[in-house]
Parts: C-alpha cells; sequence; structure tokens
C-alpha cells in the first residue's frame, strides 16, 4: 500500500515539475503585455506560433496560462470543452478598433484539460 501511495505522490512531481515548452521566435513577454491585441504584437507572430502548435498540444490550461498569459476570453462549450480566446488584432476592447471583424486565436481544451485545437477565427 506505501508503494503505491508512493508512486503517486512521484507520478504527481514529475508532472508538476514539467518544462513549459520553449517557442522559438516568439517573445512571450511581448504577447502576454498585448492584452486584447491592442498592441499587434500577436498578429506578426501568430505564423511561427502555430508552426510550433505540436508542442502546445496535450498542455492543461494552467500550463497554457503560464506559457500564453491569461486568456481574453473564455468560452464553455459542450461535453466540458473549453476555449481560450487571445486576440490577434486590436478588439473593440482597445478603444481604437476600427474594424468591424478581427482576428483571434481559438485554443480548444477537451474534458481531460487538454489543449487539442488550435485555429483562427474572425469575430464582430
Amino acid at each position: 500500500m506505501k508503494l503505491k501511495n508512493l508512486s503517486f505522490i512521484f507520478l504527481c512531481f514529475v508532472m508538476a515539475c514539467s518544462e513549459l515548452p520553449e517557442l522559438n521566435n516568439v517573445d512571450l513577454e511581448k504577447w502576454k503585455s498585448d492584452k486584447n491585441g491592442c498592441k499587434n504584437y500577436r498578429i506578426t507572430v501568430i505564423d511561427e506560433l502555430l508552426d510550433q502548435k505540436e508542442k502546445l498540444k496535450g498542455l492543461a490550461q494552467n500550463e497554457v496560462i503560464s506559457l500564453l498569459g491569461q486568456a481574453d476570453e473564455h468560452e464553455l462549450y459542450q461535453r466540458s470543452q473549453k476555449f481560450f480566446i487571445y486576440y490577434l488584432e486590436p478588439s473593440n476592447k482597445c478603444g481604437e478598433n476600427q474594424n468591424e471583424y478581427y482576428k483571434a486565436l481559438f485554443i480548444r481544451f477537451n474534458a481531460l484539460d487538454q489543449a487539442i485545437d488550435f485555429n483562427i477565427q474572425e469575430i464582430k
């Protein structure tokens, strides 16, 4: 019984200490500071980020937040799925947005809290 408990604790420790992936050609501090896409940094590096999406697949929500910062919006969907939304272009929250539509990165998480899909959508 003690061996099973020790194995479980070790597994939790290993999972908690796993390193976040390094993203090439993306300044994560600039990404995080571009809240709502107001500074236009995210749109300039989105292709580099999506080219590396295999590094992001399987990350938990808290790991994505550690890496990319708090999402601009969250959406709950059926079957315990959740979306994080990061605005890529100045959204209507920037005050100076004159575009009727703007692009956003949607990251979908499954019911097991794993990032499984990354796509860009236009929001009105």
